[in-house]
């Protein structure tokens, strides 16, 4: 035994030097042969694991740690192997276990504490994520990665103030981070502040030219501008070693937005769609999709539209939803709404939230009343929209909207006064901040709570031609897995007006519903009413919206920087032949205790709603 003992740890030593030198196909060989010769040392097991880890064989991974584990139950490293390979193979409960552990037999291990920090915020638990990268930057004071992963945290939940500040401690131990760089640039194309954000993009890829976050987020950050030109030059001078898959769909967005057409389809021929990862398939058929409507072949056009829904996938839960409608309309009765307004006490008539459903004007009116020189329009903010969360410890699906009454009044008025502070006015002066996540909907009578006095407008828009945009957009924000059907957009626009009717019967909250077909054919007027609703003086600048220089960030950036036009009224009926499942939920309509589902499934893509 003494002889094997002595070869498995000399094979042990040449395994790690070349794990140490990035050679884990080397590596392997030895490692086997170090477990056959002595298969009760957790240390080759743990190193065994390390190996095919490295060379991506998760599943053979997890199965070494998890011997070295049972070999060396207190070897706070073999947990924490486990944990990153369990992570990497989403076998998150596991991953938590292993963590846990291993910070509990390391306390002091800043790295394992991120760890277990970055489980806590895939399962949900912000706070108790950001907690704990807090504390691991503190267990390692001069390791930038840290602050960088705090910054990602805090950005994650859009406490943007505190994400910038760990960023800019991350450059202060290390000006060429460019992990550091790009988050902290991030948060500037969060704030608006495009030009900074080029600034810090371009530097970073002093130090990492073909970066694909960098890259990445200076691509977004021009398109956002309108610069597609800019955009296919950035594209087109990186030399990638292996092109990403997210650019394809890119270059050809922007092609086509410069109309040219022909060269956005010879773009997408070669293109493994695939090979590509779903987000960037979805793009690549979306952009597919456009450039089929462009030419007049709408069966195509939809096909693919379909086809970018599927990779997309989604978690939208039709029973869960309507659950959650039904929830809030039962709570917030008009006695309850009258005894919880204004618990914060916070009487601040800035507020002004645009609501609705998506893609249905929404951007439009947000431009209008950003023109005026008392607007300041914020876009669509997420600080509502997560509150529920927040406000239920992490289980809102249990616990909201019942839970309100348990917060504390005192926590309520610096929620709704840190709100008001990140909207970060200019200095010109501000009577009112528009905020057009359209999802706020469902957190009105939240709003109410936290400000008595703000305004709501109530954006409308034809069901079908909503349903059909919702479905052609390759949303990437929170909240909008409900787009990837057509039965579960039927079944959204259902919640949105059952429950926007009730908040219209209960709410204390001045609500005005503005209706895109109105705007479109008389802006005028219809802008007028809008801004007489905020309390304001008439400004003519308000129906030149399309020449202001303010740039919007959601799937209308590219509408509201034209006039009023009314193709996009009835443009539903070029893809009648495949709504109907979209039109069969609406004309059914919801029934007392959720939606009906009538034959809903055997149209279109397919989609099948269980209730």
């Amino acid at each position: 035994m003494p002889q094997v003992s002595q070869d498995v740890w000399t094979l042990l030593d040449e395994a790690k030097a070349a794990l140490g030198a990035r050679q884990a196909d080397k590596a392997l060989p030895l490692l086997e042969k170090a477990v056959r010769l002595w298969p009760e040392e957790g240390a080759a097991w743990n190193a065994l694991g390390r190996a095919l880890n490295n060379l991506r064989r998760l599943e053979e991974a997890r199965q070494a740690f998890r011997r070295a584990v049972d070999l060396l139950p207190d070897s706070a490293d073999a947990w924490n192997n486990l944990g990153h390979v369990c992570r990497a193979l989403e076998d998150l409960e596991h991953a938590y276990e292993a963590f846990k552990r291993a910070v509990g037999l390391k306390p002091n291990s800043g790295r394992m504490l991120a760890n277990l920090a970055s489980i806590e915020l895939i399962l949900g638990d912000a706070e108790t994520g950001i907690d704990y990268f807090r504390s691991a930057s503190e267990l390692c004071p001069t390791d930038p990665s840290m602050l960088v992963q705090l910054g990602d945290a805090l950005q994650g939940v859009d406490r943007l103030s505190e994400a910038e500040a760990a960023y800019r401690g991350a450059l202060n131990l290390d000006p060429r981070s460019v992990a550091a760089l790009t988050g902290l640039a991030s948060v500037q194309i969060k704030r608006a502040q495009y030009s900074t954000a080029e600034d810090n993009l371009k530097r970073s890829l002093e130090f990492q030219p073909d970066d694909p976050v960098a890259v990445s987020l200076l691509a977004q950050c021009l398109e956002i501008k309108g610069l597609s030109e800019s955009v296919l030059d950035l594209l087109e001078s990186r030399k990638w070693a292996h092109e990403p898959d997210w650019v394809a769909a890119s270059r050809a967005r922007q092609l086509l937005r410069l109309g040219r057409t022909v060269e956005a389809g010879e773009s997408l021929q070669n293109v493994d769609l695939d090979s590509m990862r779903p987000r960037s398939r979805a793009a690549a058929l979306n952009a597919l999709a456009r450039m089929h409507e462009d030419k007049g072949d709408y069966a195509e056009a939809f096909s693919a539209y379909a086809a970018a829904n599927k990779a997309r996938g989604g978690r939208f839960n039709p029973r869960d939803y309507c659950q959650t409608i039904n929830r809030l309309i039962s709570f917030f009765s008009k006695d309850k709404v009258r005894a919880l307004r204004g618990l914060s006490g916070n009487q601040s008539d800035l507020p002004v939230f645009i609501v609705g459903m998506p893609r249905s004007g929404t951007s439009l009116v947000e431009q209008i009343l950003g023109c005026h020189s008392a607007v300041q329009p914020c876009g669509e903010r997420t600080e509502i929209f997560r509150l529920p969360r927040r406000l239920s410890g992490g289980s809102a699906a249990d616990r909201w909207p019942e839970c309100i009454e348990e917060v504390d009044a005192h926590c309520l008025a610096i929620v709704a006064e840190q709100y008001l502070l990140n909207a970060e006015c200019s200095d010109r002066a501000v009577l009112r901040i528009t905020d057009k996540l359209p999802g706020n909907f469902l957190n009105l009578g939240l709003i109410e709570v936290l400000f008595p006095r703000a305004r709501v407008i109530y954006c409308r828009r034809d069901p079908m031609d909503t349903g059909l945009s919702c479905y052609q957009q390759d949303f990437n924000n929170e909240g909008m897995d409900f787009a990837r059907e057509l039965t579960h957009i039927g079944v959204y626009q259902l919640g949105c007006w059952r429950l926007m009717a009730h908040w219209q019967a209960v709410s204390g909250l001045a609500i005005h519903a503005v209706d895109y077909e109105g705007l479109v054919t008389n802006p005028d007027a219809v802008s007028r009413d809008l801004v007489s609703f905020l309390g304001l003086e008439w400004e003519d600048a308000c129906l030149h919206y399309y020449e202001s220089d303010r740039i919007v960030r959601t799937a209308s950036m590219h509408q509201v920087r034209q006039p009023i036009y009314r193709s996009s009224i009835g443009r539903w009926r070029n893809y009648a032949p495949w709504l109907g499942a979209l039109q069969e939920i609406l004309e059914v309509g919801w029934v007392e205790g959720g939606c009906s589902t009538g034959t809903v499934g055997q149209n279109a893509n397919n989609s099948s709603l269980e209730m």
